[in-house]
């Protein structure tokens, strides 16, 4: 019968053995067949910046494993064995660490990646006009898919039937895709709701928000990524909210309702100025209609 030190001995060597099956294989998202070369360039420089941002947490995690072990310290040894995993199968790292510098290094991970994905979606945009334009309507459609993919993911919600560019707008439990155009809202009795997802590109600091239409702006409060926004003043009447997006985010979870007006109102389109520049109307290829 083996003594407990050999059972702990055998078990160390079995996640490290686990650890060294897993070192050089790094992400591996699965690839669309693209062929046009725009798709292509796409797709590699979101393959390279998935590679670099899993090798990066992969080095923190094998630093600190080493740790573990040393110490003896089965169970984190096993959590981080499993991250590893988790990595190499170009996933999310879901593992409840304890140790700051990993809870940091598997938030920059997710960071990372989200941003990859975010310049992917983007980087797609040109190919698929490139392959429609030149008539290769497969090529089009894959690249179209792959679009759609990354929407839903980069959405980060339930999508609502098919993926649509625009807002989820809701009026009295009436679903329909808003196209960011003037609409008028019921009196304040019926229920509203506008929700979505606004894609944001390059480095971002702050947005401001804000309905083209002074009126407008003060029917629906504005809810970001889970927070309400306090409405600022522009001008004699006009108001707007001022938003910072999550560190590393390439979107911003939006919502509109609570009426706070009892009369009808005409509502939009919706605005934005980022990095407190020139306010434009916000591109309905930025919004996405999800819950």
């Amino acid at each position: 019968m083996k003594s407990p030190i050999a059972h702990r001995f055998l078990s160390l060597s079995c996640v490290l053995s686990l650890v060294l099956s897993c070192v050089g294989r790094g992400a591996d998202p699965e690839a669309a067949a693209f062929k046009s070369p725009a798709a292509l360039r796409a797709q590699t420089r979101y393959q390279q910046s998935s590679v670099a941002a899993a090798k990066r947490l992969t080095d923190e995690l094998d630093r600190t494993l080493a740790y573990a072990v040393k110490a003896g310290a089965l169970e984190e040894a096993n959590q981080i064995t499993e991250a590893k995993k988790q990595v190499a199968a170009g996933g999310a790292v879901i593992i409840d660490f304890k140790r700051q510098n990993l809870v940091t290094a598997r938030n920059m991970y997710s960071d990372a990646i989200a941003h990859a994905k975010g310049q992917y979606f983007r980087d797609l945009e040109p190919a698929l006009r490139e392959a429609t334009k030149a008539g290769d309507l497969p090529e089009a459609n894959a690249i179209d898919a792959e679009r759609k993919a990354l929407e839903s993911e980069l959405a980060d919600g339930k999508v609502t039937g098919k993926i649509e560019n625009g807002l989820l707008l809701t009026i009295g439990g009436k679903r329909s895709v808003w196209d960011n155009k003037p609409i008028t809202l019921p009196e304040k009795k019926t229920t509203v709701t506008l929700t979505g997802v606004l894609l944001l590109t390059g480095k971002v600091r702050t947005v401001k928000l804000r309905t083209a239409k002074a009126n407008g702006s003060e029917r629906l409060r504005f809810t970001v990524d889970g927070k309400v926004c306090d409405f600022h003043k522009e001008g004699s009447n006009h108001r707007y909210v001022i938003v910072t997006p999550q560190p590393g985010s390439d979107k911003l979870r939006l919502r509109l309702g609570d009426s706070i007006a009892a009369n009808e109102w005409e509502f939009g389109p919706l605005e934005w100025s980022i990095n407190d520049g020139q306010w434009r109307e916000i591109p309905r290829r930025s919004m996405v209609a999800v819950d």
